[in-house]
């Protein structure tokens, strides 16, 4: 039988200060390591973390503005930058996930997607897959990228979430997404939780969503629900969007129980 295949987004703005370069939120980030690893002693599913870059990703390639690709000479330098950027946060997650006894492994996006105008052109995740076989975590991050025509892009923990999900769809019965905020989900213009967006009611919905409260190169809140919505679109995978500042919100999420949050489906 197949198993449900669940992809764990960790947002940038949860888990660093998206205002102060280069500013973890240690305490916070181990906290969820836990309720990953409590959620995982009654769950079955195969399990993906992602998370975004924040104050350490962000910051620098704004400077850079390296989501343009090659645009200027300063552009060269701004892209091991913000690939070191990217990797230092990982490397500080990693260090929570394993230090609560998570069987976790990196993989850089940087070395196993390519794309051209921004849109994928080749993968390789026979070893993302080979991980799960053998009953290993992977962990994802957004990162930089090469690109064909730009030089190199920056690829959002998103976009890389949904493009395992297209590539492991037929592996898995259930495949579901749960993005980590700051929020209890989507709000409305009087600031209540929209308990749930469809494909439909996105377009009346869109005019609402605002973008990040930090510095976000990758498009913040309608950026996430774009994407979502586009899995839906595509694969029927459904999203929830939860405030994982919350105790437990991420472990209640993982275990199919109810919190409040955003649920993305048709």
């Amino acid at each position: 039988m197949k198993k449900t295949l669940i992809l764990v987004k960790l947002g940038g703005s949860l888990i660093t200060d998206k205002n102060k370069a280069f500013t973890a939120k240690n305490d916070l980030i181990l906290r969820l390591a836990k309720e990953i690893k409590s959620s995982l002693k009654n769950s079955k599913a195969d399990l993906i973390i992602g998370h975004g870059s924040g104050s350490f990703g962000h910051i620098v390639a704004a400077k850079y503005q390296t989501q343009k690709g090659i645009i200027n000479k300063d552009s060269i330098l701004g892209f091991p930058l913000v690939a070191d950027a990217a990797r230092k946060i990982n490397v500080i997650v990693m260090d929570s996930l394993l230090k609560v006894g998570l069987k976790v492994v990196s993989f850089s996006p940087f070395s196993f997607i390519y794309t051209k105008n921004e849109k994928e052109e080749s993968s390789l995740i026979k070893p993302i897959k080979k991980a799960l076989e053998i009953g290993l975590i992977p962990i994802i991050y957004g990162d930089v990228i090469m690109d064909q025509t730009k030089g190199f892009c920056i690829y959002s923990g998103e976009k890389i979430l949904n493009h395992l999900a297209e590539s492991l769809k037929d592996n898995y019965s259930t495949i579901k997404i749960i993005y980590c905020g700051q929020t209890n989900g989507v709000y409305d213009e009087k600031g209540k939780t929209i308990d749930k967006i469809t494909p439909k009611s996105y377009g009346s919905i869109k005019k609402v969503l605002k973008g990040s409260a930090g510095v976000d190169v990758t498009g913040g809140m309608i950026h996430k629900v774009e994407e979502a919505i586009e899995l839906v679109n595509r694969l029927n995978v459904e999203s929830l969007i939860i405030n994982a500042k919350r105790k437990n919100f991420l472990k209640y999420a993982i275990l199919g129980k109810a919190v409040e949050s955003t649920h993305i489906a048709r």
